[in-house]
């Protein structure tokens, strides 16, 4: 659909909304602001790019892959879950380390099922350096290398099935959007009340020139600012918000970007260039989620059993004491 057809399909008349959209609506107040419940033609406004939103969403996560096994006993054996991780026990350490993970695992439901799913994200990085490699059968130093780094690694959305950690993270990828614009509307309210912290000085400054017999002409530059502050004030209004999130809503695609990635990667975490064929390099698979700011983050939904995520908090649980008593 091109930015015309988008722009139509939102100001023209719609039928009454889905109860998703309904419930996107009603996220819209809570996330962005409570003042849109009580303006009028709110809902008539939002409703179209809420859905179309909604609709990113949904086709975001269903791009996702399956989910992929996570524990100690594939660390070896899996050459994704070697990527992802330095060493095995960086996996305990995970999911001892996730909040979400450690709540969901007192639920009775966590009980029921040897196994919970959930999405793994990793912030993606590159490293240049100077390494060794094998070029036409001879052992080279010094070549330049990157590496593929995966840091920051975090389970979110665990759930006892793999429908509802979809669903879970559904919502939270629209509500990621919501917080993205209500972001940029806190920062256009700082920019204001910074503007009129700037007038009042300059209205301080002419006053004081003025009693000291300077020229009592009035300044250009508050003038400038008054003009300024005007249009930063209209725009804070809550139909040129809600006309704004509109537009934001109907292209979310500039605020979040989900892109396959496939590397080959060998053992000790090189990613191979065209024509290389290191003997232990292997093809891995992930999505990348890129935001607004350009950050990448690798995402893989993945399946991890009950028993082995509640050792690891265990253990960890010991470490801490050892520690207190130390």
């Amino acid at each position: 659909m091109n930015p015309l057809s988008r722009l139509l399909s939102w100001i023209s008349p719609a039928s009454p909304a889905d109860p998703d959209t309904l419930a996107g609506l009603q996220r819209v107040v809570e996330v962005v602001d409570k003042v849109f419940a009580m303006t009028p033609g709110f809902d008539g406004k939002l409703a179209a790019p809420v859905a179309h939103a909604l609709d990113y969403c949904a086709r975001l996560v269903d791009a996702l892959p399956p989910p992929v096994d996570i524990g100690r006993q594939y660390f070896a054996a899996d050459p994704l879950v070697h990527a992802f991780f330095a060493s095995a026990d960086d996996i305990g350490d995970m999911l001892a380390a996730s909040a979400p993970v450690r709540a969901y695992l007192v639920e009775p439901e966590s009980y029921q099922s040897d196994y919970f799913f959930a999405l793994m994200a990793a912030r993606r990085t590159e490293k240049q350096v100077l390494g060794v490699a094998m070029q036409h059968g001879i052992v080279v130093a010094d070549v330049p290398q990157s590496l593929l780094l995966l840091s920051d690694r975090a389970l979110v959305f665990p759930a006892a099935d793999p429908g509802a950690a979809r669903a879970a993270l559904r919502a939270a990828v629209f509500d990621s959007l919501l917080r993205t614009f209500a972001g940029h509307i806190e920062l256009a309210k700082v920019a204001y009340t910074s503007l009129q912290s700037e007038r009042e000085l300059e209205r301080v400054r002419l006053h004081n020139r003025s009693a000291d017999g300077q020229a009592d002409f009035p300044s250009r530059y508050i003038a400038a600012l008054d003009e300024r502050l005007r249009r930063q004030f209209e725009s804070l209004q809550p139909d040129a918000v809600i006309a704004e999130l509109a537009g934001f809503l109907m292209q979310p695609e500039e605020a979040l970007n989900l892109e396959p990635v496939q590397l080959r990667v060998t053992r000790a975490g090189v990613i191979q260039s065209d024509g290389a064929h290191d003997a232990d390099a292997a093809a891995i698979d992930f999505m990348e989620l890129t935001s607004r700011d350009r950050r990448r983050h690798a995402v893989l939904p993945v399946r991890i059993r009950c028993d082995e995520a509640r050792e690891a908090l265990e253990r960890a649980q010991e470490v801490r004491e050892s520690m207190m008593l130390i």
